[in-house]
């Protein structure tokens, strides 16, 4: 097999990344099996890989890595900020609930 020496470009592998992650994301979405795309992703990202020098191929699944870790980062740091933004809204619900129950009892006791 032939290989071939490149210049790794962050950008291409970033967006490798981020379309990996968006397609695990929508087939998850879907009822797909994630597992087995995950596999398959990872097949073709080897694949790819295999094409390159050995020197070239590490430095490539390195990046690879770390533009996933960033994305499994990006996913988590969001997920946080729903959570906050539900428990923040809960709280609101819960005081405009608790001020409600106030104003009756008081309805009821000044009568």
């Amino acid at each position: 097999m032939e290989q071939v020496t490149r210049t790794l470009d962050r950008q291409a592998v970033r967006a490798l990344a981020e379309g990996n992650t968006a397609e695990l994301r929508q087939f998850a979405q879907a009822g797909g099996n994630v597992y087995q795309k995950s596999l398959e992703q990872s097949d073709k990202v080897r694949a790819h890989a295999a094409q390159l020098s050995d020197e070239d191929a590490a430095a490539f699944l390195n990046m690879y890595a770390e533009e996933l870790d960033a994305c499994t980062n990006k996913t988590l740091d969001d997920t946080r900020a729903i959570q906050q933004n539900a428990e923040n809204m809960g709280q609101i619900v819960g005081g405009v609930i608790a001020a409600i129950v106030i104003i009756i009892f008081l309805a009821i006791v000044f009568k």
